[in-house]
């Protein structure tokens, strides 16, 4: 069953690549120096022309906010936090508060050896055009243990009809899905529960589109769409075959969002020995 799934990966792969050669994505050099290894990405709720990214294990505790063509436009410092392994970023709006939250994830681990990771959230800022520094103290910790162990992760997204949070681990065979349901007991210990497995390995970011019917998931080789829907327990459930979309491989490719109206996609990866290209896909 598993070469079975394997072999349906590879020619799913292929019909990606014909696609690409016949819709190449537009590509923006980066435009800044403060991300050294940019890691995730996510497009901005409320800042049209957004995206929000940052740097991955041992970089400052900043968010950057960098526009459509690769210009760094605002730094959010994270005051009294310190990025450890940060490998993702996700966003929600909340409609209770009606204000924007980015979810910070400091869920690497590479040697699976941390006892707990955490999520940061903060609220999302508006940015003024004459503010390129921006500081907020006011940071909720969510801490999270799994429940079958340590796990390398780098992909992250909040559901957003429920506000939970979702972890793709990385490394397995097939990685899992875990969630954390809402409402986070802050500064106190929650369980992710993996809820299914993904016929993918090596995942490196993930987002879902802001309706919450499409997720995206990006290994080192490809990026892959489910579709989604919540099942009556509450978890998230994804199609069974993703399909494959356009993508050019990066060196160390791990950002990946959705563009505002969910049709279309960002990627970035880290630095390597050639420029960081935003690269924008229809």
């Amino acid at each position: 069953m598993l070469k079975k799934g394997i072999f349906l990966i590879i020619i799913l792969a292929a019909i990606g690549y014909v696609a690409l050669s016949a819709r190449p994505p537009q590509e923006f050099v980066l435009q800044t120096d403060r991300l050294e290894e940019a890691s995730g990405i996510v497009h901005s709720r409320i800042n049209e022309g957004i995206i929000w990214t940052h740097n991955d294990s041992g970089g400052k505790a900043e968010v950057y906010a960098i526009d459509l063509k690769g210009k760094l436009v605002a730094t959010l410092e994270l005051k009294g936090i310190k990025n450890r392994d940060w490998e993702d970023i996700a966003i929600s709006y909340d409609a209770k508060t009606k204000k924007s939250y980015l979810y910070i994830g400091e869920i690497g681990d590479n040697a699976a050896k941390y006892p707990s990771v955490k999520v940061y959230r903060v609220e999302e800022p508006y940015l003024n055009p004459a503010d390129s520094l921006i500081f907020t103290e006011d940071i909720e910790t969510c801490e999270i243990v799994y429940e079958d162990g340590a796990r390398d992760a780098e992909a992250l997204f909040i559901e957003p009809k429920s506000g939970d949070i979702y972890i793709i681990s990385k490394r397995e065979e097939q990685v899992g899905l875990y969630r954390i349901a809402k409402p986070f007991a802050i500064n106190k210990i929650q369980t992710a529960k993996r809820i299914s497995n993904l016929p993918l390995s090596w995942v490196t970011a993930a987002d879902i589109s802001a309706k919450g019917n499409y997720l995206l998931v990006k290994t080192y080789s490809g990026v892959w769409q489910f579709k989604c829907s919540i099942n009556s327990s509450g978890n998230l459930t994804l199609s069974r075959k993703p399909r494959s979309l356009p993508y050019i491989v990066e060196p160390q490719g791990e950002g990946l969002c959705y563009a505002a109206k969910g049709k279309s996609y960002y990627t970035l990866s880290e630095a390597g020995e050639v420029p960081q290209v935003l690269y924008f896909y229809k």
